[in-house]
């Protein structure tokens, strides 16, 4: 009967073996090489061990996805502009195979002919950013609401002459305060809930000039992408 120790040490000595074929492939740039140890190790057959790996680098950092607050997410326009050749560039298990990207059904990067291999499929969160602007009359209105979800709101504030603009408000916060007047351009930070309203106050009579109100805003929705991949 084999002793628990020789069994350990049969499992280490397996376990170093895959390190060094790792090492040695990665040094080669083979990594289909490595690959195929990690999928063997693993159990499971290439091509599922790269879908899974190309999936859970996609949703991570990718040339597909962007980082707010710690939080990864599917960038829907990022997904439109890229392609197969910026994919396989960005993430390893791509290279050398045919593969497919699919977002919600729709193929956004392929490569060859993947349709014997193996697909996985993944839930996330997608998001569409746009620019939203608004612009307050100071001789009319003194506020606008600005529609959409966003983080931070950029005021470029131009008064007149006779006109000192003295406090900006963001929805029931003071945005930005200066007795002596606020001009320029400035960064505020806001909560994420939908839809800003903007209140301008001032001195001086019959006031005038602008402040212009601009932001990116990113509505979110759950998306489910599929990469299939035929190593």
């Amino acid at each position: 009967m084999r002793s628990h120790g020789a069994a350990r040490a049969q499992t280490t000595l397996a376990g170093l073996a895959v390190a060094l074929v790792l090492v040695t492939a990665v040094t080669v740039g083979g990594v289909a090489a490595a690959d195929r140890v990690l999928a063997d190790a693993a159990g499971e057959s290439l091509e599922q061990h790269r879908a899974e790996s190309a999936a859970d680098a996609l949703l991570t950092e990718s040339p597909i996805t962007r980082s707010d607050n710690g939080s990864d997410a599917v960038d829907l326009t990022l997904a439109n502009e890229t392609n197969a050749t910026v994919l396989a560039a960005a993430v390893p298990p791509l290279r050398g195979a045919a593969f497919r990207v699919r977002i919600d059904g729709r193929t956004v990067a392929e490569r060859g002919d993947p349709s014997s291999g193996y697909t996985v499929s993944r839930g996330a969160v997608g998001v569409n950013r746009r620019t939203v602007r608004r612009s307050i009359n100071l001789s009319a209105e003194p506020n606008t609401t600005l529609t959409g979800r966003t983080n931070r709101t950029r005021l470029d504030v131009n008064p007149a002459p006779n006109t000192t603009v003295q406090t900006i408000w963001v929805d029931d916060r003071v945005a930005l305060h200066q007795p002596a007047g606020i001009e320029g351009q400035h960064v505020v930070g806001v909560s994420s809930r939908p839809d800003h309203e903007v209140r301008v106050e001032t001195t001086g009579d019959e006031p005038s000039g602008s402040v212009d109100v601009s932001a990116t805003a990113f509505d979110a929705t759950v998306v489910r992408i599929e990469v299939t991949v035929d190593a």
